[in-house]
């Protein structure tokens, strides 16, 4: 099964990642499915993400106006992972494009798929947005949120999960504290967790990666089935390590 397939996207649709633990990983090995099945293909940020090199993407614009913008997508007819952002920082980060943007690109861009990194988790497998985070369009369709299973019994902390002090805060306990599915559970239920910043009208879906092992595998599918009872209408389960990336597929 393919990850598109596992994700439930379809034609035409734009989609959000958010979360931590393979969100970048999951964006390019999408977008790479989808270009290998004919498709011309948006992958950008609202956010931040390292620059975007070939063969992640084949074309990289950076774009400070839209209109010229379309002009130039209009004119690709081949199929095409074309990466977008409105500039680079000091570090080479590419910047992401403003959101009012995105329903003009969903209507007038010509995209068989539009995949948007839409958060930023500092390379670690768990996270709890922010006030400000995470930064996703009113018109996305499908938003994936993203977790490693890895982050079963490690502490909570800032090497494991990204704004910890944000996520005990929340939890009402102090850093350190083990990670259960009780507390991923809990995250995911608050009003400021894990789901926070969803678009209403948005399909949810949760891709649980770093599932390396039979037991990481097992270990998914119980938190994944407890998931499902909590909004998310699929649940997938991958291993980036593995051939076949898609582990198993949880559906309400």
């Amino acid at each position: 099964m393919t990850l598109k397939e596992a994700l439930g996207l379809k034609k035409g649709e734009m989609l959000s990642l958010i979360g931590a633990g393979g969100k970048t990983t999951t964006l390019f090995c999408l977008a790479h499915e989808l270009w290998e099945e004919g498709g011309k293909v948006l992958v950008t940020t609202t956010t931040k993400i390292f620059k975007p090199t070939k063969p992640h993407v084949h074309k990289l614009y950076l774009v400070q106006d839209l209109d010229a913008f379309l002009i130039k997508l209009a004119k690709i007819k081949e199929p095409l992972i074309i990466g977008a952002g409105s500039g680079l920082d000091d570090a080479e980060k590419l910047v992401g494009l403003p959101t009012e943007w995105f329903d003009v690109l969903q209507k007038k861009a010509g995209m068989d798929s539009i995949l948007i990194e839409a958060d930023g988790a500092a390379m670690k497998p768990f996270k709890v947005p922010a006030d400000h985070e995470p930064v996703v369009p009113e018109e996305c369709d499908l938003t994936v949120w993203v977790m490693g299973i890895k982050i079963l019994g490690q502490p909570l902390a800032t090497d494991w999960v990204h704004r910890a002090e944000r996520a005990a805060e929340l939890l009402r306990l102090k850093l350190g504290a083990p990670m259960t599915e009780e507390l991923i559970l809990r995250l995911v239920e608050h009003p400021q967790g894990c789901l926070k910043g969803i678009p209403p009208a948005s399909r949810r879906a949760v891709l649980i990666n770093q599932a390396d092992s039979a037991e990481e595998v097992k270990k998914a599918s119980e938190l994944g089935r407890k998931l499902i009872q909590h909004g998310l209408q699929r649940v997938v389960i991958t291993s980036y390590l593995a051939s076949d990336v898609v582990k198993e597929v949880i559906m309400t």
